[in-house]
């Protein structure tokens, strides 16, 4: 098995604190891609991933257990927050064109945009 050196990504992307739940092994492992992204540095596999976090002394559970008193921090766990919450899209790129969404939800209804005349004050109604 190929050893990885853990020590500067846990040094910097995971702090313990005693009143936080805990970190999943999905969530450290997606943290630890986010951290390999950041530092140009080849991800292990999530098997290796996991035998390397129990030899530096944190026991990752099984199907969404948590590894208790552990937090993100840092910028790894800045960009992991931001690509996981946030839906990824797929976009078609047209020859020579702007890229669109490839599909779009449910028909939205279309509201009008209503003009002002020159002059007229925005905060007041526009006229009927």
């Amino acid at each position: 098995m190929t050893k990885v050196p853990l020590d500067n990504f846990l040094n910097e992307c995971v702090s313990r604190n005693s009143g936080e739940d805990g970190l999943s092994f999905e969530e450290l492992y997606g943290l630890y891609i986010s951290w390999c992204g950041l530092t140009a540095s080849e991800p292990v596999r999530a098997r290796t991933f996991r035998a390397s976090l129990r030899a530096a002394g944190i026991a990752p559970g099984h199907r969404g257990d948590l590894c208790q008193d552990l937090m993100m921090v840092g910028p790894a766990a800045r960009d992991y927050i931001v690509h996981s919450a946030l839906p990824l899209v797929a976009l078609d790129v047209r020859a020579g064109g702007w890229p669109r969404l490839k599909s779009w939800p449910a028909e939205r209804p279309k509201v009008p945009i209503t003009r002002r005349a020159p002059g007229e004050d925005r905060d007041s109604a526009p006229a009927a």
